[in-house]
């Protein structure tokens, strides 16, 4: 009874003991639950916070764009027609020359002449070879135009075409010539009114 007791109370001693044991630095170990609702929540309080952006908010990134394609030109067809070479119309045997020139309005001198004298010769060649368009190119004859310039030059406004010579397209091409010119400014810049003759002879 007696040896009982006492296995008894050395059981009840030891287990107090061990409840009461040291941890290993000497102190009590703190409880494994607490410890790691502690660590728990210190996670928690440095974790970066949740993002508030969506990600369809973000801004998507702009579309390829395509590559512009090289442009593909046709091959040039065996079969293309190739236009002929022009064939220039040989030059009538025919002289040009003025016979006649008068300024509305005066002087009718020479000086005041020679702005128009100098703006229509250079273009006789162009009047010969409208005389290929006569139809009878044996036969001479003149041609008379009215020429308004303004004062300060540039083309005149041709009027009155006038000829005793025959030939289709001869006249449109003559008053086509003089439409063309440059003509200088009239002798005191002012508008100018002048009729203006020439003539063919073979």
């Amino acid at each position: 009874m007696k040896s009982t007791l006492v296995l008894l109370v050395s059981t009840v001693t030891m287990l107090v003991g061990c409840s009461g044991a040291s941890g290993p630095d000497g102190g009590k170990p703190a409880p494994t639950t607490t410890t790691s609702a502690s660590a728990a929540s210190s996670v928690s309080s440095v974790a970066p916070p949740a993002l508030s952006t969506s990600v369809a908010a973000l801004p998507s990134a702009a579309p390829p764009v395509p590559l512009a394609s090289a442009a593909v030109l046709p091959a040039p067809s065996a079969s293309a027609a190739v236009a002929p070479p022009v064939e220039e119309v040989p030059m009538p045997k025919v002289t040009v020359k003025n016979i006649g020139m008068h300024i509305g309005g005066g002087p009718n001198d020479d000086v005041t002449k020679a702005p128009i004298h100098r703006s229509v010769e250079p273009h006789f060649d162009e009047f010969r070879r409208c005389f290929a368009k006569v139809e009878d190119q044996k036969k001479g004859g003149d041609f008379g135009v009215d020429l308004l310039i303004e004062g300060k030059g540039g083309k005149a406004q041709v009027t009155h075409p006038r000829t005793a010579l025959k030939g289709e397209g001869f006249k449109a091409c003559v008053v086509a010539v003089y439409e063309a010119i440059e003509f200088l400014h009239p002798k005191g810049s002012k508008k100018t009114m002048v009729s203006y003759s020439i003539r063919f002879t073979p």
